[in-house]
């Protein structure tokens, strides 16, 4: 999947921009057991949530880097899923490659 932001205003060098968009996988689909972003360049900031479906909370969930597509798998740790049914990923100064949060259903 792909897409393109198209801001409001042309960013410059130092500028920054929130963006929030939402996925919903097709119920009808296979079970997704990862969510991912790749990053062609250095961030500041970043912030993911995944809402899982109140009938289809994972047993774990972990935060993970990639140096790429490719590149072994890092854990960054196991992430709380909440009483909201979310969990969350949050990261400063995050380097080119690949940071997501993947879950295991037991």
């Amino acid at each position: 999947m792909a897409f393109e932001l198209v801001l409001d205003r042309v960013l410059s060098a130092g500028d920054t921009a929130v963006v929030e968009y939402e996925l919903v996988l097709p119920a009808d689909g296979p079970p997704a057991a990862d969510y991912r972003r790749r990053f062609a360049r250095p961030v500041r900031d970043y912030l993911s949530v995944v809402q899982f479906h109140q009938e289809m909370i994972p047993a774990r969930c972990y935060g993970f880097f990639q140096e790429s597509r490719d590149a072994p798998r890092e854990r960054l740790g196991e992430l709380w899923i909440g009483a909201s049914g979310s969990a969350h990923i949050a990261a400063g100064a995050v380097r080119r490659g690949v940071l997501g949060v993947e879950w295991e259903w037991d």
